[in-house]
């Protein structure tokens, strides 16, 4: 059995019986920290923190301390950013009706475990599958405006040479001072 983590979704169901899953299904596709998630739940593990030997013994007895817990979730995450942004996390179980064993997908949409899809009985195992966002003119204007921001952040400007410099076709801003590297404008002069 081993380490895994979880995803409910209660409106899970059989293909082959359509009894109602009624439990956790289960994935080693991430970190396995058994941690469980429910639909909207956002992707990222929650923090530890230790739990008070004072409340362990109030909770547990003096008896029962040796396998009390440790350690409980807190509502904190790791981290803002979640595990998988889009995409769908392979997943199984076994239906309590037929006893089938099924392969299925977590659906995970904007960061946040959207249901339980593609279910099939006896199926082959899935795969991890990533679903980057759609681009468009917007979306990859930001990435190239990102990366080239970077590289100017980061180059030492080295090698630069003066030049006509325009915003646009016709619309000339003067002469520039360019990087030839990573062609930041480093000093303009108006005509």
């Amino acid at each position: 059995m081993g380490m895994y983590d979880s995803f409910y979704d209660e409106d899970s169901e059989c293909p082959k019986c359509h009894a109602k899953i009624t439990s956790d299904w289960q994935t080693k596709h991430l970190q396995s920290h058994m941690e469980s998630w429910r639909k909207g739940d956002f992707l990222q593990y929650r923090k530890l923190e230790t739990i008070p030997e004072e409340e362990r013994k109030r909770k547990y007895g003096d008896t029962a301390l040796a396998f009390a817990p440790l350690f409980r979730r807190t509502e904190n995450y790791l981290s803002d950013a979640p595990l998988l942004l889009n995409g769908k996390v392979p997943v199984h179980e076994s239906c309590d009706g037929c006893k089938a064993w099924l392969e299925a997908y977590a659906k995970i949409t904007n960061g946040r475990f959207a249901g339980i899809v593609e279910v099939e009985a006896e199926g082959e195992e899935k795969e991890l599958v990533i679903i980057k966002p759609e681009a468009n003119a917007k979306t990859l204007r930001e990435e190239f405006e990102r990366r080239l921001s970077h590289i100017q952040g980061s180059c030492a400007h080295e090698k630069a040479e003066w030049m006509n410099v325009k915003r646009a076709p016709s619309h000339s801003l003067g002469r520039g001072l360019v990087c030839l590297r990573c062609e930041k404008v480093l000093q303009t002069r108006r005509k």
